[in-house]
């Protein structure tokens, strides 16, 4: 008898914002600043065969990490981009969910960042970034985008805050 396991890297924070966002079978999610993947693999098993999970990074190195990791665990609904991704034009209303382990610290300007995103989720899709600094300053950036529903939990106890939010229309 032969027994799959799973294995994964993902941290705790990273969970954490999978879990805010809560993905379903067959969703589509983005994961800005992926680095070496962790997060968009764990969000590529959540999502199935049926959906899809893109990772989007600045560093060519990690996703060619990232994506031997995607096709040793045999994890083909999985894409990376190289890209940045406040100025790269995803499709409009392409995603169910975006999530961020780097939050706004992803971007030079945060405002444009959050606003590209924006564009990206379809209503009522979901968005949750990580704070390591001041929660309240991404709230300040995420309302006037139009997002709506915005929560900030501590996120267990590394001095760090998931915000979530919801896009609105």
């Amino acid at each position: 008898m032969t027994t799959a396991v799973g294995i994964t890297a993902t941290s705790v924070l990273g969970l954490a914002l999978l879990d805010a966002v809560g993905l379903q079978p067959g969703g589509r999610v983005l994961d800005v600043s992926c680095g070496r993947g962790d997060i968009t693999l764990d969000a590529a098993r959540r999502v199935g065969r049926s959906g899809l999970a893109l990772g989007v990074d600045a560093s060519l190195t990690m996703l060619e990490e990232a994506r031997r990791r995607a096709a040793d665990a045999g994890l083909a609904h999985v894409g990376f981009v190289h890209a940045d991704a406040q100025t790269q034009r995803f499709a409009p209303l392409r995603f169910d969910a975006i999530v961020s382990e780097r939050g706004l610290d992803a971007f030079a300007d945060p405002a444009a960042g959050i606003a590209n995103l924006a564009r990206a989720l379809r209503a009522g899709s979901q968005l949750a970034v990580l704070s390591r600094d001041d929660p309240d300053a991404v709230p300040a950036v995420l309302t006037p985008v139009g997002f709506v529903d915005v929560d900030v939990a501590r996120a267990h106890d590394v001095g760090a805050w998931i915000v979530s939010a919801r896009a609105s229309g």
